[in-house]
């Protein structure tokens, strides 16, 4: 049984069937139905949708390579609809590192684009920078701070725009996004200082009085 089978079926058959109950975990469906598996082979944005309104836990499994369904999406070309579904259900998995450190982030600049045009989508490059963009700002207002990590190679998302031959437009939006980001970093940082500062001359302050 597949998740696309699995998912048409009728509401009256799914509660009948003991190894596919809506509340099973993802452990007890088959390693060739997961969803990851789903996504890569090209599956619809309608099939990819029902799945995940019927097995909403499954966008929640790491599957191989400690990928979740997210990193695959935004690797393969999925629909910002279903991207924004995994990271509202799973907001921590925006900011999920895979085994070689990659993030959707990651996963988004370095093969969105490619698997796009691998899979013969009558898109020109616009439109699909206009959808990675779509995509971009869905995963950068979940978890902002995510995109200014690198992987185990040491290498950021702008690099891996780069390398994809990304637009000036879309790779200043993302130089733009990370420079926020340090920007408030920076901001926290000083004013966890000035908090310190302040703390240590109170207690000075409370010494002093205690002497006299």
């Amino acid at each position: 049984l597949t998740l696309q089978d699995y998912a048409l079926q009728s509401s009256s058959m799914r509660r009948s069937t003991s190894f596919m109950m809506l509340d099973a975990s993802p452990d007890q469906i088959s390693s060739n139905s997961l969803l990851n598996d789903t996504i890569i082979k090209g599956a619809s944005d309608s099939t990819l949708l029902l799945i995940t309104e019927h097995l909403p836990g499954l966008l929640g499994h790491r599957g191989d390579h400690g990928r979740f369904p997210v990193h695959i999406a935004c690797a393969y070309g999925a629909s910002s609809d279903f991207i924004y579904k995994c990271v509202s259900l799973y907001p921590l998995t925006v900011a999920a590192q895979d085994d070689d450190g990659r993030t959707p982030f990651h996963s988004l600049c370095k093969s969105y684009a490619k698997s796009c045009d691998d899979a013969s989508m009558s898109w020109d490059r616009n439109a699909i920078e206009r959808r990675m963009t779509r995509i971009l700002w869905i995963l950068y207002r979940k978890a902002p701070s995510a995109i200014i990590i690198e992987d185990k190679h040491g290498v950021d998302v702008v690099e891996y725009a780069l390398e994809a031959d990304m637009s000036m437009t879309f790779i200043r939006l993302l130089q733009d996004m990370v420079a926020r980001v340090h920007e408030s970093n920076a901001k926290k940082t000083a004013n966890r200082k000035l908090m310190q500062a302040r703390s240590q001359l109170q207690q000075k302050d409370s010494f002093c009085m205690a002497c006299h």
